[in-house]
């Protein structure tokens, strides 16, 4: 399927990120480090209905292949093992439910108006991420 997500994505603006963070549970000191470094996402369409996206920063980085509506084990930029299952949701959304120790955190990766939009909720807190086109 082609996607408009498909691409490379540069973080341009974060809001609520360190309230999120400490939602899911980041200790601080990785919220602090975590909330100045910038980032780059890339999505790619692994082809046998499989997306992969790869995360760098200059602090941490994360490059999961994750198989389109089967749950998988993930250990998110945190330190924190999940199971995360994603969906397509038409063709600009991809929609991911992470759940770990009877939590839940979802992340929508949304292209809207030639921007990459990563919304993450957890337990009534949401961050908006911007990313522009590398």
């Amino acid at each position: 399927m082609a996607s408009p997500l498909f691409g490379k994505w540069k973080l341009e603006k974060s809001e609520n990120f360190d309230e999120y963070m400490k939602k899911v549970g980041v200790n601080i000191a990785l919220r602090k480090v975590g909330a100045m470094v910038s980032s780059t996402s890339e999505i790619t369409d692994e082809g046998g209905n499989k997306v992969r996206i790869n995360t760098q920063s200059t602090f941490k980085s994360a490059n999961i292949l994750f198989p389109i509506g089967e749950e998988i084990d993930e250990q998110r930029m945190d330190g924190q093992n999940v199971k995360t299952t994603t969906v397509w949701e038409g063709n600009n959304k991809l929609h991911q439910i992470q759940l770990w120790d009877n939590r839940k955190a979802i992340q929508d990766w949304t292209y809207e108006d030639g921007k990459l939009i990563l919304r993450l909720e957890c337990e009534g807190v949401v961050c908006t991420r911007i990313h522009s086109r590398c």
